[in-house]
């Protein structure tokens, strides 16, 4: 059997900062954040930047596009400061998928290139192709 493919979108923040002072500037509490010179539990090393993330709420069986208006919609809840904030420390949108079947292809509307300008976000994709030729039926 072969997993169906996998999505999600966050927006990040990396550099040096508190991460407790930009939740403070925004009012949103992050859905990951860490602080320089904390331990990365998968690695055992040492981070080297602040970083403030917030994720998607959605499932990872949605579009990449959903996960990207859902993460707008919550920059948006206080738009001012998190354009405040990407301008000062350079705000990222992360894409993440993991391909089991096929690549969909990628595609954003007007409105999201629009919310992705409107932030001044730069734009990773972390995409992840684990599709194998190896059938467990043969």
């Amino acid at each position: 059997m072969v997993d169906d493919n996998e999505y999600y979108a966050y927006f990040s923040l990396n550099g040096s900062f508190g991460p407790a002072d930009i939740t403070a500037r925004v009012g949103v509490e992050p859905t990951k954040c860490w602080r320089q010179g904390d331990t990365c539990p998968q690695t055992l090393r040492e981070r080297n930047s602040d970083r403030w993330c917030l994720y998607s709420r959605l499932g990872r069986d949605q579009t990449l596009e959903a996960h990207i208006v859902d993460v707008l919609a919550q920059l948006d809840a206080n738009s001012q400061a998190f354009r405040a904030v990407t301008q000062e420390f350079g705000g990222t949108m992360q894409l993440v998928g993991y391909f089991f079947r096929e690549y969909p292809g990628l595609q954003f509307e007007r409105t999201v290139t629009d919310g992705l300008a409107r932030y001044s976000l730069a734009v990773d994709f972390d995409f992840y192709w684990l599709y194998s030729n190896h059938r467990e039926d043969t």
